[in-house]
C-alpha cells in the first residue's frame, strides 16, 4: 500500500469489496419511525470540539466520535474514546508505517474486534489516557483488555442520504465518513452545499441531523477544533451528501451497539426509535 503524507484518510487504499463483506444488509426502506422525530437531538451541543493538531489521527477521530454517540444512545453517558488508540491500530491493519493516515475499513474493523479504549477508565471526569498531539505515543498493556472490553457490535455501509438520515433518526449510532477533502468550506452559518473532489483524503463523522430553514442536513463532526465550520461543526445538504456519495473515493459506514464493559450500566435507553416492518 501507499503512503501519502499530509492526510489523515487514505482513499485509494480503502478494499471496498471488504467494506460490504464486514457490514450488514441495512434496507432502510423497511424501517418505520415509531414516535415523533424531533428537527435535532442538540448532539453538538455535548459533544467536544476535536482537534487533531498535527497528527494525521482523523480516521481516529471519525470512529471514536461515532461510537461516542452510539455509547450515549445506549447508555445515556457521554463518555470519550480514545483517537490515537482507534488511529493506531487501524494502520496497523492497513499496515502503514508513520503518521501517514488509516482507512476507514481497518478502523472500524479494528473497533469491532480491538475495541474502543475510554479516555477515563474509572469514569470519575479524569482522563487515564488523553489524546496527546504526539506520534509515537506509547500505550500501556492493560489498556488492550480495557478497550477489549467496549466493541462495536456491527457496521453497515450507507450509500444515500436517505440511509444515513435514517440510521441516525432511527438511534443505530452514528457514521464514520472518509473521502477526498476537496475545495469545499462550511459558509458562514456552517453549511456546506456544494461538494467539490479532488485534494487529499479526511475522514469525519455524521452524528446527527438538524433543520435548518425548513431543510434536514446531516451534522458533520470534524476534528478541525472550533476554526471549522460552526464551532467544529458542518451541516450537509442533501445535495452535498448525494455529491459525496457518487464520489469514487467516498465511503460511509455506521456503527452501532457498542457493548458495556463492567460497571457501565445503561442510565437511560435511547436506543432504536424505529422498528422493522414485518
Amino acid at each position: 500500500m501507499s503512503e501519502i503524507p499530509f492526510t489523515g484518510y487514505v482513499p485509494e487504499n480503502e478494499p471496498r469489496e471488504l467494506l460490504a463483506a464486514q457490514c450488514i444488509d441495512y434496507d432502510f426502506t423497511k424501517f418505520v419511525c415509531s414516535g415523533d422525530i424531533p428537527d435535532t437531538r442538540n448532539i453538538k451541543g455535548m459533544m467536544r470540539r476535536d482537534d487533531q493538531f498535527r497528527m494525521n489521527s482523523c480516521a481516529g477521530f471519525g470512529l471514536t466520535n461515532a461510537v461516542e454517540i452510539g455509547w450515549w444512545l445506549k447508555t445515556g453517558d457521554n463518555r470519550q474514546f480514545n483517537a490515537l488508540w482507534t488511529y493506531r491500530l487501524g494502520q496497523a491493519r492497513d499496515g502503514i508505517r508513520g503518521d501517514n493516515g488509516a482507512t476507514i475499513h481497518n478502523v472500524v474493523v479494528s473497533g469491532k474486534s480491538d475495541g474502543l479504549l475510554p479516555e477515563d477508565f474509572e469514569n470519575d471526569k479524569k482522563p487515564d489516557q488523553p489524546y496527546v498531539q504526539k506520534y509515537d505515543y506509547r500505550f500501556p498493556e492493560i489498556c488492550k483488555a480495557i478497550a477489549k472490553e467496549r466493541r462495536v457490535g456491527y457496521s453497515v455501509q450507507l450509500k444515500s442520504f436517505d440511509a444515513m438520515l435514517n440510521f441516525l433518526q432511527a438511534g443505530q449510532g452514528a457514521i464514520v465518513i472518509g473521502g477526498p477533502w476537496g475545495n469545499w468550506r462550511p459558509d458562514s452559518r456552517g453549511i456546506c452545499r456544494q461538494f467539490r473532489g479532488g485534494g487529499g483524503g479526511h475522514a469525519r463523522a455524521y452524528v446527527d441531523w438538524i433543520t435548518i430553514d425548513g431543510e434536514t442536513m446531516l451534522v458533520e463532526a470534524n476534528s478541525h477544533f472550533d476554526t471549522y465550520g460552526d464551532n467544529g461543526f458542518g451541516y450537509h445538504t442533501r445535495q452535498f451528501v448525494e455529491q459525496q456519495c457518487r464520489e469514487s473515493f467516498f465511503v460511509a459506514i455506521g456503527v452501532s451497539d457498542i457493548t458495556l464493559g463492567p460497571g457501565d450500566e445503561p442510565t437511560q435507553r435511547r436506543h432504536r426509535r424505529f422498528v422493522k416492518l414485518t
